[in-house]
């Protein structure tokens, strides 16, 4: 039976696969759209790319290779475990599935089309490219839900009762909390006996960044703390119940920020854009994550969360390079809204 020291092998050499900086600077600069395909045609997507290019074109085509190329990852490294590695790597996959359910449900609210939700989703987890569009391209919200129980999928259940609760309260974020709790019982459930140290470290680190973002959405609503404690999703390390009701009240959210700052939690300044600090919190976790790769335990699942990390971070930054490319931005643009890990 394959253990991690195997597993984590595998994966090292899979390591030398991903782009070097020099190579994103370089499809950066590309002159257009064609001579970006030409020079990731002569990366490891180029396989990928060349398929991708007998059924689309532009921009759709290099959003096409990069997702089935990040899937044929994910998948390869299942293949290398089975037993409890296999079933923690499985789970560790779940956290992608989260964050692409995350951005369909706001695309689907926001009224955006399918296309441009599927712009915000990057198909590291479980669920491939054909159940992400299905969802993404639903009529209607009770259609996407059904489209992720079709699957069976472990979250299922918890984005049906969110999008039932919506529609009785019309709360977007009770999709949302709906699915974060769902997320974090099945985690704790499931990750016990060896290995699982590092799941539950991740988990409590989420549901830190999600607690916090959630509060600070809350406070400029000035609801009673009762209302407020709804959407406080426990197990985190840092934020308590206490600390969630102070960071979403707007009178005692500097002096509880300064608290959850000397914790140790990654954002130092009380934010005042909260798309800016989501994507600057977002960054910060990805970036502690693919440091597992280098600083955490060879003998457990660190490695492999570190490489998937940096491989769905590279994917990302593939797919701006290129929307960047096309429009003509900046590059100093597009390069800051890189992830950096």
């Amino acid at each position: 039976m394959p253990d991690f020291p195997y597993i984590n092998a595998r994966v090292r050499a899979m390591r030398g696969r991903l782009l070097a900086p020099t190579q994103l600077e370089d499809l950066l600069a590309a002159a257009s759209l064609p001579a970006l395909i030409q020079a990731l045609a002569a990366t490891p997507y180029g396989h990928d790319l060349q398929e991708a290019l007998t059924r689309y074109e532009g921009v759709r085509a290099v959003d096409d290779a990069l997702a089935r190329n990040l899937q044929r990852t994910t998948r390869r490294i299942l293949e290398f475990a089975d037993g409890p590695p296999h079933r923690l790597i499985t789970i560790l996959l779940l956290r992608w599935d989260l964050a692409n359910l995350r951005a369909i449900v706001r695309g689907r609210h926001a009224g955006r089309s399918a296309g441009e939700t599927l712009e915000a989703v990057i198909p590291a987890g479980t669920l491939g490219e054909g159940v992400l569009r299905e969802m993404a391209g639903s009529p209607t919200m009770t259609a996407l839900a059904g489209a992720l129980e079709v699957v069976n999928h472990p979250l299922a259940p918890a984005l049906a009762a969110g999008v039932a609760e919506d529609a009785r309260t019309n709360d977007p974020l009770a999709i949302e909390l709906s699915l974060e709790r769902a997320y974090a019982e099945y985690v704790l459930r499931q990750a016990r006996g060896a290995g699982a140290r590092a799941l539950r470290e991740i988990l409590t680190a989420e549901l830190d960044a999600a607690n916090v973002k959630t509060a600070l959405k809350l406070a400029p609503a000035g609801l009673p703390d009762e209302q407020r404690l709804r959407f406080f999703t426990p197990g985190g390390a840092l934020v308590t119940d206490r600390l969630f009701l102070d960071l979403s009240d707007e009178g005692r959210q500097a002096r509880a920020w300064a608290r959850l700052r000397a914790q140790g939690f990654p954002v130092k300044e009380l934010p005042r854009d909260l798309v800016a600090f989501e994507r600057t919190l977002d960054a910060a976790m990805a970036a502690t994550l693919a440091q597992r790769y280098v600083r955490g335990d060879p003998l457990g699942l660190d490695i492999v969360t570190g490489y998937l990390t940096m491989k769905s971070a590279e994917v990302a930054n593939l797919r701006l390079i290129a929307r960047g490319v096309l429009l003509g931005l900046p590059r100093e643009l597009v390069r800051r809204e890189m992830v950096r890990v």
